[in-house]
């Protein structure tokens, strides 16, 4: 369990439902409460010189982060402080008997 003390943020996850007759995309918004967002900075060298790889990583604790029941999705769509990112990667850790998952991690972009 991560310490509730750590996780100081709220965030709005937005997941795609499908489509709607009209062809229009059809989304449920979701707020995410107590998790964290940390920054994450890396610097790629490429043969164009240096690139900035900036992104985030969502914490979000099984035991104290609302909803209890919220699973990250790769490309769900994730507003906070007032900027879009998307999810390209969730890892879940699982607890020491590997029975139960302990928190989620999702590299937001």
């Amino acid at each position: 369990m991560i310490p509730p003390r750590l996780l100081i943020h709220t965030c709005t996850a937005r997941r795609r439902n499908g489509i709607d007759r009209d062809g229009n995309e059809v989304y449920t918004d979701t707020a995410l409460e107590h998790v964290r967002l940390t920054p994450v900075y890396q610097t790629a060298r490429t043969e164009n010189g240096e690139s900035k790889d900036d992104r985030l990583t969502l914490y979000i604790d099984s035991a104290n982060s609302t909803p209890a029941d919220y699973i990250p999705q790769e490309l769900d769509a994730v507003t906070w402080d007032g900027k879009n990112y998307t999810i390209r990667a969730v890892t879940p850790f699982y607890t020491k008997n590997g029975d139960t998952v302990h928190h989620y991690e999702a590299a937001l972009v």
